[in-house]
């Protein structure tokens, strides 16, 4: 079989059930049906009705065989589609329509009632007398071998009639199969691409999520992020950051290098698209520093956005005036403009090494160190020893340094550098994320 297009898969399916339907009706032949060496009577009708009958029950594998194949093929076809237009879902709407035209399979009744509509009086009259020639003992040889001639031309014309009758049975097991999974499947293909069309003109901001050297611990915001990848990528990105068509294209041809599962869910489709874009992003920025994508894009940093993001933020519900800590590191950028900046809004930034790292912390200090240091067991204790620099509460810096000189510090707390994000739990309506 080879399904060059869904609308005739119908037609595909078909002929190799012909195709099978003389394979399996070969063995209803007069040797099957009237052996010369058979000891009692013959009863060549009824053995042939039987053998007959017999061959609609040893189709089904070669039903499923073509199942498979027809598949295979129609998976093939659904690639090449995403690969000219992931927003395509025309393959398997196509073939279920065309696979649904199918005839039914036929039940037990039926297959009777079609076996015996088969059975002619010539057919009937060539049995009757090989039957009566096998058993008389006085049989010429020469009027037998005439007799069984006959038979055999009325078993070949019957195969002949059968065949297209057992052809459409196996088509119709064929249908049962495949029908209702590729109607499902295209349900599923339509509903991921109103999903994705949905999402077409969006695009989630890649900057907190960038893996590898070029990850920004507190990104710029996604116009800018999209700009610069214009700017290195202008086949993927226009100016204004929307998704040219060279960009889909490479989306869809990336979705049919994989399993076509993914874009027959919608969750799954606008998951592989976010993995996607990200990538993209990722490779266009790669190698790319802070300062060096605001210099590539000509936009100036959002300061005043990156203070209202900080990366942790603890207010502690007092009577007491609240002390407060603040920590900033800033790229070691090219010029002074990004730190000046930074260092308008929080006075203790100090500069980082990684050219990319952009960590802000504010810390609103009210309780006892002890609380403050239990409030947030994840994220704060990845930024104490940068905190306890710059603690400007003597009591919070003392119990920061007691922390830390703890080997429960050390199992609980490691200190890898500065973690992107500080989110503290609510306990007992006193703690709250500001």
């Amino acid at each position: 079989m080879t399904i060059t297009n869904p609308r005739t898969a119908g037609a595909a399916v078909q002929h190799d059930a012909g195709e099978a339907a003389r394979r399996v009706l070969a063995a209803v032949s007069l040797g099957a049906v009237a052996p010369e060496s058979y000891p009692a009577q013959l009863h060549c009708q009824d053995r042939l009705t039987e053998f007959a009958q017999a061959a609609f029950g040893k189709v089904r594998p070669d039903a499923s065989a073509i199942a498979a194949v027809a598949r295979a093929e129609l998976d093939d076809l659904r690639r090449t589609e995403l690969r000219t237009d992931p927003f395509a879902s025309g393959c398997f709407g196509q073939a279920a329509h065309s696979i649904q035209a199918l005839p039914d399979p036929l039940d037990p009744a039926g297959i009777n009632a079609g076996v015996a509509g088969l059975i002619t009086e010539p057919l009937v009259a060539a049995c009757r007398e090989v039957d009566r020639a096998a058993a008389s003992k006085l049989k010429m040889r020469k009027r037998t071998e005439r007799k069984r001639r006959r038979l055999k031309a009325e078993i070949d014309l019957f195969n002949q009639k059968l065949r297209p009758v057992l052809a459409d049975h196996i088509a119709g097991l064929v249908r049962d199969d495949l029908s209702g999974e590729l109607a499902r499947r295209d349900e599923m293909n339509r509903r991921s691409q109103t999903a994705l069309r949905r999402r077409r003109a969006e695009a989630a901001d890649p900057g907190d999520d960038i893996p590898g050297s070029h990850r920004f611990s507190c990104g710029p915001r996604v116009e800018v992020v999209l700009k610069a990848v214009a700017v290195k990528r202008p086949d993927l990105l226009d100016r204004d950051g929307r998704p040219t068509d060279a960009t889909w294209a490479a989306f869809g041809a990336n979705a049919a290098s994989g399993e076509l599962g993914v874009m027959e869910d919608p969750h799954r489709a606008i998951d592989a698209l976010q993995r996607f874009l990200e990538s993209m992003v990722a490779e266009a920025l790669d190698g790319l520093t802070l300062d060096a994508l605001y210099a590539l894009t000509g936009e100036p940093p959002e300061v005043p956005n990156w203070i209202g993001r900080s990366a942790a933020r603890l207010q502690a519900v007092s009577r007491e005036e609240p002390y407060r800590v603040r920590l900033a590191q800033v790229p070691a950028t090219a010029s002074d403009a990004l730190y000046q900046q930074i260092l308008y809004h929080i006075q203790t930034a100090t500069r980082s090494e990684d050219g990319n790292r952009l960590q802000l912390v504010e810390l609103t200090y009210a309780f006892c160190a002890e609380e403050v240091l239990r409030a947030d067991p994840r994220g704060l204790g990845r930024v104490l020893a940068s905190i306890q620099l710059h603690a400007s509460n003597p009591q919070l810096a003392t119990a920061i340094r007691a922390q830390l000189a703890t080997t429960a510090l050390d199992r609980h707390y490691p200190v890898h550098g500065v973690g992107p994000e500080i989110v503290p739990p609510r306990s007992s309506g006193e703690v709250t994320v500001g």
